[in-house]
């Protein structure tokens, strides 16, 4: 040994010798588990790089594959993949344009009802109801047959006051009595 390396070892202490001794053990278990790392890393480099190039083939005679080109594939094959769906899209919606165009042939026709005509006036609905009694109607009653035989729907939260707005508004019905209506 040179001399350097013999004066620096007896001049340590027993327990500075441990000290070393504990941190050289250390070193050599992260050295160990640094290779079996290593060599784990190297695997699933291998196993993303035949991936990514689309097949079983073997890595070894393959260059690896820089980080960057990878996405780009994925990028070109999104691109390519949506225009074949957007194409078929295309192509059912013509078709579904044809199947409703030959539907709306005038074979036969429905008798034309209140609901068939578009949106139910509420002021409609009340005076059918009252022409079809053949008197006038107390309000408790007009409400609990348009209620029970749903035939309006609204979005309103309080259908109570829909209705006496449209009681009290419309030239079409006219009060006759306290809460009871009838046929202007």
């Amino acid at each position: 040994m040179p001399n350097s390396q013999k004066d620096f070892l007896t001049s340590l202490t027993a327990s500075e010798m441990e000290k070393l001794l504990v941190a050289r053990k250390r070193i050599d278990v992260l050295l160990g588990e640094k290779a079996k790392l290593t060599s784990a890393l190297k695997k699933i480099e291998d196993e993303l790089s035949r991936l990514m190039d689309g097949g079983g083939k073997s890595s070894a005679a393959k260059a690896p594959v820089k980080k960057k080109s990878a996405p780009r594939k994925k990028a070109v094959r999104k691109k390519v993949a949506t225009r074949k769906v957007s194409a078929k899209k295309v192509v059912k919606k013509a078709a579904a344009k044809k199947k409703v165009v030959a539907r709306k042939s005038p074979a036969k026709k429905k008798p034309v009802s209140m609901k068939a005509e578009g949106r139910v006036k509420l002021e409609d609905v009340i005076v059918r109801i009252i022409k079809s009694k053949g008197k006038s109607i107390s309000y408790k009653d007009l409400m609990d047959i348009i209620v029970k035989k749903k035939l309006f729907k609204s979005k309103s939260s309080n259908f109570d006051n829909v209705l006496r707005r449209t009681l009290s508004t419309s030239k079409l019905v006219k009060r006759v009595g306290r809460g009871v209506y009838a046929v202007a």
